[in-house]
């Protein structure tokens, strides 16, 4: 065995129950022996100087999400609390309301 196929350093990440579950059906779909084996390939395989995400893009992607949840949940807020603070709104309900209610 040559010096290179020596293999003397570890890669070691964690992953959720789920993403090792997905992964560890794909490796037995590619037909790989062991988890190990499929991601020492996929490793190896990628060529990093061209990486489809960067950490950096994942979290300016999970930051954009977070802000598309916030201005939404403001946008409905926004809609409520113009309902209360318009004078004109307000009126209408009260008006209808004492219409409503039986004397």
């Amino acid at each position: 065995m040559s010096e290179e196929d020596i293999k003397s350093k570890i890669i070691s990440f964690r992953v959720s129950d789920h993403d090792y579950g997905a992964v560890e059906e794909a490796s037995r779909k590619h037909g790989f022996t062991s988890v190990s084996l499929f991601a020492r390939s996929a490793t190896l395989s990628c060529n990093t100087s061209e990486l489809v995400h960067s950490p950096l893009d994942v979290e300016i992607n999970r930051l954009w999400r977070r802000i598309e949840v916030l201005t939404a949940a403001l946008e409905t807020l926004t809609a409520r609390v113009s309902i209360v603070l318009d004078p004109v709104t307000w009126a209408d309900l009260l008006v209808k309301s004492k219409l409503a209610s039986p004397r």
